[in-house]
């Protein structure tokens, strides 16, 4: 079923809305000119049908104008222009001024008929305009550009050749091969054919129609006049009152230029449908980012720092003592000082640009463009990436409760050490009693033991804990880091590749409905 007028433009005017600042004006050209003919076309009287007469110098094109009209132009003191301009005849009480004036027609170049084509016929030609363009292989410039500025506007055109000129490249190259797109709405004549016998005759509408349909014209209606004798002008007045009275001609030929224009985006913006987001697009992405920001080494410079703070809280005093020197101190590289360092630029915009390109795979390259043009916000997006790194905190609020516990213990322990060692040498030496034995052993010696073998294994299972609390905090400033950048990616690139993808699903529906 073909589809309405009305729906075609929407289709055809929201693809090129879609196409925007994607596709170069140029490319936007054909669908917007189309879009504009159109408006103005409905606009002004789309009752009426405007038939231009086409033809090269000598075709009698002219005398066929005015068997057509039925008036003596020299009669009514009209001469034929010898300017650029083209002749109109109009048909019917209504008028056709703003119409004419829309074509171009200056007002002492427009005719009016209120009665019919043919003696026989009424107001079923109501809402005819004729036109009568010059001859298109004119010496005169100003005649061919007027011919190809009035094409532009015909809603049925009517090529008139002659049988001395009917393969003529100009007409058929120029006019006659790109109008193939609107063979719906063109009719060919071959004029002055009394001057054939019946044998000729026949050969030249014969080859005439194999070489329109070379040119893809298969179906034009072929028609032979002569505007001298009158042979054919019935046949030829029959078509064209048909389609006058069809009152579609108009639309028809603003169809042919809508799809004409649909196939002129297409070439321009492809119509193949893209790869899109699929699953698991986002977290590929996420990760790539998050290691452009240097979160991978961050985290360990927090967990290692994390680590040294955890040993220097929790470790048996004089191995602490034993250790100064050849370990940094806890305050070297400390977490408050953690400073996120640059997101990698180059390698930040290369993972965008992969993703985008992912995104469009099997899209034109126009749309290829505009989605790393988008995707990259200009270059904006990695600086976003950066700002929400930098302004993680990532100071710990406060360190783990049972740090000081086991810092009291071992100074205990420590306590106890130094107090079985006193106790036992005042015992050797007189000083004090050496107090009770336990296994043989005096009970000085089992203190300071306990003192010795507890600091370590307390120091051995302290540090085995804060090992594995500092690799929780590099989990958690890995993630925390994962965290803000997966936000700037949700809020700003998935948004903004989403909005690109819809956009070029826009055009394609567009195009495809403005084609169909």
């Amino acid at each position: 079923m073909r589809t309405p007028l009305k729906d075609r433009l929407t289709a055809l005017e929201n693809a090129v809305a879609a196409a925007e600042g994607r596709l170069r004006d140029d490319q936007l050209e054909t669908a917007r000119d189309a879009l504009s003919r159109a408006s103005v076309r409905l606009r002004n009287s789309a009752e009426y049908t405007i038939v231009a007469l086409g033809g090269a110098t000598g075709s009698g094109k002219s005398s066929l104008f005015n068997a057509l009209s039925g008036i003596d132009l020299a009669g009514v003191g009209v001469k034929r222009p010898t300017t650029s301009w083209t002749l109109a005849c109009t048909w019917g009480p209504n008028d056709a001024s703003e119409l004419l004036d829309w074509i171009g027609v200056p007002p002492r170049h427009q005719l009016t008929r209120q009665g019919p084509l043919g003696d026989d016929t009424d107001s079923v030609f109501d809402g005819l305009v004729l036109l009568d363009m010059p001859d298109h292989d004119s010496v005169v410039d100003a005649h061919q550009l007027e011919v190809d500025r009035v094409v532009e506007f015909a809603d049925l055109f009517v090529w008139v050749l002659d049988p001395q000129k009917y393969a003529d490249a100009a007409i058929h190259e120029r006019y006659l091969h790109p109008l193939s797109r609107h063979r719906e709405t063109t009719v060919v004549v071959m004029n002055q054919i009394d001057r054939l016998n019946e044998t000729d005759r026949q050969i030249a509408l014969t080859d005439l129609r194999r070489l329109l349909d070379r040119e893809g014209l298969t179906g034009v209606p072929v028609i032979a006049t002569s505007a001298r004798s009158g042979l054919g002008l019935d046949q030829l007045r029959t078509e064209i009152a048909r389609r006058t009275a069809a009152k579609d001609a108009a639309a028809v030929r603003l169809a042919a230029e809508a799809r004409a224009a649909a196939e002129s985006l297409e070439s321009a913006g492809g119509a193949a449908a893209p790869r899109g987001l699929q699953s698991g697009d986002r977290e590929r992405l996420v990760d790539a980012l998050h290691e452009s920001t240097g979160a991978h080494q961050l985290a360990e410079a927090a967990g290692a720092a994390h680590l040294r703070a955890g040993t220097a809280a929790t470790e048996w005093p004089p191995l602490k003592l034993a250790s100064r020197g050849s370990r940094p101190s806890p305050g070297e590289g400390a977490e408050d000082d953690l400073r996120p360092t640059p997101v990698e630029e180059a390698r930040a915009e290369l993972a965008i640009r992969e993703a985008a390109e992912s995104a469009v795979q099997g899209a034109a390259e126009p749309w290829r463009v505009s989605m790393i043009r988008a995707a990259s916000g200009s270059g904006g997006t990695v600086n976003r990436i950066d700002a929400a790194v930098r302004a993680v905190d990532l100071r710990p609020s406060s360190p783990p409760g049972w740090w000081p516990i086991v810092a009291v213990a071992q100074w205990v322990l420590l306590a106890a050490l130094v107090l079985g060692l006193g106790w036992f040498v005042l015992g050797v030496t007189g000083v004090v009693a050496s107090g009770p034995r336990l296994i043989g052993l005096p009970l000085a010696v089992w203190v300071a033991t306990v003192g010795a073998i507890g600091g370590l294994v307390m120091t051995w299972a302290a540090r085995s804990s804060v090992r594995a609390s500092a690799r929780g905090r590099e989990r958690e400033v890995e993630q925390r880091l994962r965290d803000v950048v997966a936000q700037v990616v949700d809020d700003e690139l998935v948004g903004r590749m989403e909005s690109e993808l819809a956009a070029y699903e826009r055009f394609r529906t567009g195009v495809r409905d403005a084609a169909g």
